[in-house]
């Protein structure tokens, strides 16, 4: 029984580090957010005009959101996989829980 304990709290482990992970991704992807946005703001600007235009604002503009687009990807597709491998941990905890046999205590 306590093997099964044990195995429990190994799982209930991977969970809160897999858990730990993905909210490292959600905010990579908020990060990855503020690139797209800053550096299409960037282009615009420099291709509008509005701030002097140079190359290299030009290129960092374009860089900045591109960079930010496959670091959105990347980190989504992450999360994905992460969040099916805690579904995962916690569908063989829940069957590990229902194999055990567990009796109701009564209230005194």
């Amino acid at each position: 029984m306590t093997d099964l304990h044990q195995q429990i709290a190994d799982l209930e482990a991977d969970i809160d580090a897999l858990s730990d992970v993905a909210e490292r991704c959600r905010k990579s992807m908020i990060v990855a957010k503020v690139a797209i946005v800053g550096g299409f703001l960037v282009f615009g600007a420099t291709l509008f005009g509005m701030i002097w235009s140079d190359p290299v604002a030009l290129l960092v503009g374009i860089a900045a959101t591109l960079v930010g687009i496959v670091f959105y990807g990347s980190s989504r597709s992450t999360r994905e996989q992460i969040a099916g491998k805690i579904k995962l941990c916690e569908a063989r905890r829940a069957e590990m829980i229902d194999g055990m046999s567990l009796r109701a205590m009564e209230p005194h």
